[in-house]
């Protein structure tokens, strides 16, 4: 044990003497959690604000009602001058005009209502379905009202406007994220993709060490090869968790968030690590150069990362691509994490997690034991 420790210790040291490495293992995954977590944090607290003009008609009360239960924009009164006012300085993705003959308008089979806008945004095209959808249902309420009395449509879309439209019962396998849980993904997954070109950076440095003779040396020492490739991967394995928890602190300072129980994190951000460890010795050991590995590696981390959902969210990916994801350590890696730190802890789901990883781990490890020659 005391041969692997020393072989551990002086490869740690020699790690941490490397710029590149710091930078890459800490500055930048911190560098990008700061600049797209504090994106998203300002993206989620400010909601668009949609202006609503709203008349003396005895159906514009009810109708800005129905409006608000779309609770993805900020809907506010505000007078036609305003309004227009607020969408020409862009405070405002449009103003919506509830005119006050609505009844005629609808008889007449006019639009319900005037929408002023500077330009079609993104925002826009995603806010008119359910301007077209809130129309719709008015329409068919008139309707609705037409055939028995004309005086019950306002009661009618009162009762509407109230009603919450459907009661979902099921059983709670996972818990609804929030929006600090997002985050915390997210910055879950950048530690994740930097912790992959690191390690496999570090690792593939026994390639230079096969040619510059230190690989050589320390087949002929003491030590035997268990001993030498068990001091490669615990100092992998604790450089991995130093990443791990240097973000993490630095990001509870910075943004205010949690990660979960920790009694479940622990052992699950450790077997990850090991995978990521195990990736990086597949690399060194299929590759006969450093040059080879850094290219190799770049490929397949970036990919991997993007189709396991480091990125984005796998769920809106198309279903092929969800299916492909299973196929990639990173897919599974996430999911663990986000039924740990959104709280749901389901045993069921994380065990499944924990055993992909663990076969992943075996299948890399295997491969790069395999390929690395001990002589």
């Amino acid at each position: 044990m005391r041969k692997t420790w020393t072989i551990l210790t002086l490869h740690f040291k020699k790690f941490f003497k490397s710029p590149g490495a710091i930078v890459l293992m800490f500055v930048m995954p911190a560098l990008f959690s700061y600049i797209f977590g504090g994106m998203t944090v300002k993206s989620q607290e400010t909601k668009p604000l949609v202006n609503v003009v709203v008349s003396q008609g005895e159906f514009s009360t009810e109708v800005y009602k129905l409006l608000k239960k779309n609770n993805q924009y900020n809907w506010k009164k505000a007078t036609l001058q305003q309004a227009k006012t607020n969408v020409s300085e862009q405070d405002a993705i449009a103003a919506i005009v509830i005119s006050d003959d609505l009844g005629q308008r609808i008889t007449e089979q006019k639009p319900l209502f005037d929408v002023v806008i500077q330009r079609k945004t993104e925002q826009y095209y995603a806010l008119n379905p359910y301007l077209q959808g809130t129309a719709g249902l008015i329409l068919r309420s008139y309707q609705t009202a037409a055939l028995s009395e004309p005086s019950a449509f306002p009661k009618l879309l009162e009762a509407v406007a109230v009603n919450k439209g459907i009661k979902v019962e099921k059983q709670m396998i996972q818990k609804e994220q929030n929006d600090k849980s997002d985050i915390n993904l997210m910055f879950v997954g950048f530690a994740i993709m930097f912790m992959m070109f690191g390690l496999s950076g570090a690792a593939s440095t026994i390639l230079d060490e096969r040619i510059g003779g230190t690989w050589g040396r320390l087949m002929i020492s003491p030590a035997t090869r268990l001993q030498i490739i068990l001091g490669y991967i615990l100092s992998y394995f604790l450089v991995g968790w130093i990443q791990l928890g240097v973000l993490m602190m630095a990001m509870s300072l910075m943004f205010d968030i949690g990660w979960g129980n920790l009694a479940y994190l622990i052992p699950f951000a450790s077997l990850v690590i090991l995978m990521v460890v195990g990736f990086g010795l597949m690399i060194a050991g299929l590759v006969k150069t450093k040059q080879q590995a850094s290219a190799i590696s770049a490929v397949l981390i970036v990919s991997t990362c993007m189709v396991g959902g480091l990125y984005w969210p796998i769920e809106i990916m198309p279903e092929f691509m969800q299916t492909i994801a299973l196929g990639v350590p990173q897919s599974w890696a996430m999911a663990g994490f986000k039924e740990i730190v959104s709280g749901s802890l389901h045993a069921v789901t994380i065990w499944k997690d924990a055993v992909a990883l663990i076969g992943f781990s075996l299948l890399f490890f295997f491969l790069g034991l395999r390929g690395i020659k001990f002589e």
